[in-house]
């Protein structure tokens, strides 16, 4: 492997690595603990008490999303000598995800602002809110779904280019 093709391998790697840190925070931790399967109101109660997690989890995705698209792109640089088509796969296959990802975001918003009940929200009762609010916590974990959906079709191409290198080891492909 020559310096170059190190260095670029070394670039991808960090971003990569950046690039998932906030995820396991934002996309598993906060949810197990602030949201209580069928109980809008213990889990309406749950992000009121803890609003800066909750904002921080919306953070963390938006985040991880755009980082993910300069590691996307590092990978890109280092295996398009391998196979262009499928490097410009990978690529595409995640972009897809960026704005799915940062457009269900909006769900966590509108979850929110229903709980935090400003004036114009007065017409609906506080259970109601809680139900609203929990509605849009469920339609950020369909959303969530679907994104997952481009995450991991991604990892194909990723995975064959991986295997095709000759550069990396090919049990990497695999994982």
């Amino acid at each position: 492997m020559s310096s170059s093709t190190k260095h670029q391998a070394r670039v991808a790697g960090l971003l990569y690595l950046l690039a998932c840190l906030p995820a396991p925070f934002s996309l598993i931790y906060v949810p197990d603990t602030l949201i209580v399967p069928g109980n809008p109101t213990a889990t309406a109660s749950r992000i009121l008490a803890s609003e800066t997690m909750f904002r921080l989890a919306m953070a963390g995705e938006v985040t991880a999303a755009i980082a993910f698209i300069f590691a996307t792109l590092a990978l890109y640089r280092l295996f398009q000598g391998v196979n262009k088509r499928n490097a410009s796969l990978m690529v595409t296959l995640f972009a897809i995800s960026v704005p799915i990802s940062c457009v269900n975001v909006l769900n966590e918003i509108a979850a929110l602002i229903l709980l935090r009940g400003a004036d114009f929200l007065s017409v609906f009762t506080r259970p109601q809110l809680d139900a609203l609010a929990f509605v849009f916590l469920r339609l950020h974990g369909y959303g969530f779904l679907v994104a997952g959906i481009f995450w991991g079709l991604w990892l194909l191409p990723f995975g064959l280019l991986v295997y095709r290198s000759g550069f990396l080891p090919r049990i990497l492909a695999s994982w």
